[in-house]
């Protein structure tokens, strides 16, 4: 699934926006800027990979329940709707990021967020809203099996978070939708890993934020990831296709180079509870049953079992729990 996307060419000429990639990757921008912006209310965000069927959500903490409010919550990040009313602050966990987990091994071309991109009729703060997003992004994919809110930054994208490059939201150049850059719309990224690809290849995707909690905590209401609008080349016919391939350490022009038949045995934990219906639960996961990590919020109970698979490599052992955020 994706949307046309034209080629991207780096901009240079942006002084309060600069992006740098990390090496073997691009990460380009062509100027776009509050596409699909609109100040009515219930903005729809175009199809994309973070609003389909198997994508997920998950973040390193939220503001919402701590300000007893229903939005700034992990679940805003693709719910398809774009404006403040809709989107995603951190809580009071450091280090924090706003993930997409995609349910499986998929190619991105390019991925698109902003800070408040529309619904400026109703929404409960009032007008276009232009804090909380200048600073460094740090834009990171992993393959791992289960990623999640405990998958580790490792460098490698086989094992744990990689990195793909930083955008730094230095300033604003001006308070004009379209014309230099702005830095509270949206806007849309391309990236790739390895020549001739067209895109790269992962299971998730995540944004280190600037900055996080009530006191300036960075807002996004919105990750959108696009796949490739065009079928990428298999230049060796083996039946796989070049982003694959070079994702994966493997030769796109060699034949006998192939992922074909490559297969390991994973290990995974499957935690099941029993959720009230109408009642919401965040699940959480020890090492000691002292120190609990957030794995999963707004999980919504329907009087009946609801069972979780979580991967448990490079992990020790592991405890779980769910407990009930509502009354």
């Amino acid at each position: 699934m994706g949307v046309p996307l034209l080629p991207l060419t780096a901009l240079n000429a942006r002084a309060d926006m600069q992006i740098t990639a990390s090496e073997g990757f691009t990460l380009t921008w062509d100027g776009n800027e509050a596409d699909h912006f609109s100040e009515e209310e219930a903005v729809p965000v175009p199809a994309n990979l973070a609003t389909a069927a198997g994508a997920t959500a998950f973040t390193s903490s939220d503001l919402g329940p701590l300000l007893n409010i229903p939005y700034h919550v992990a679940a805003n990040l693709n719910d398809g709707l774009y404006g403040n009313a809709n989107s995603w602050i951190g809580g009071d966990a450091p280090n924090a990021f706003a993930g997409l987990s995609l349910g499986g091994l998929t190619t991105l071309s390019s991925f698109a967020f902003g800070r408040d991109n529309g619904n400026n009729a109703t929404d409960p703060n009032g007008g276009q809203l232009t804090d909380r997003c200048l600073g460094i992004y740090t834009v990171q994919i992993t393959r791992v099996s289960f990623p999640d809110a405990t998958t580790p930054d490792t460098g490698d994208a086989a094992t744990g978070w990689q990195t793909v490059g930083t955008l730094n939201y230095a300033a604003n150049d001006d308070e004009v939708s379209g014309e230099l850059f702005t830095a509270y719309y949206r806007h849309q990224f391309a990236i790739t890993q390895g020549a001739g690809t067209t895109g790269v290849q992962a299971t998730a995707f995540r944004i280190l934020v600037p900055a996080t909690g009530l006191n300036g905590g960075t807002d996004i209401d919105e990750i959108e990831l696009h796949g490739p609008a065009t079928v990428t080349l298999d230049k060796d016919g083996d039946g796989f296709d070049d982003t694959v391939e070079t994702a994966l350490g493997f030769d796109p022009a060699n034949p006998a180079s192939t992922p074909e038949g490559n297969a390991a045995i994973e290990t995974a934990v499957e935690f099941s509870f029993y959720a009230a219906n109408g009642k919401t639960y965040t699940i959480q996961e020890s090492e000691d049953m002292t120190a609990w990590v957030t794995v999963e919020e707004n999980v919504r109970g329907k009087g009946v079992k609801i069972s979780r698979v979580y991967s448990k490599a490079g992990k020790n052992k592991r405890y779980y729990r769910a407990v009930r955020i509502d009354a």
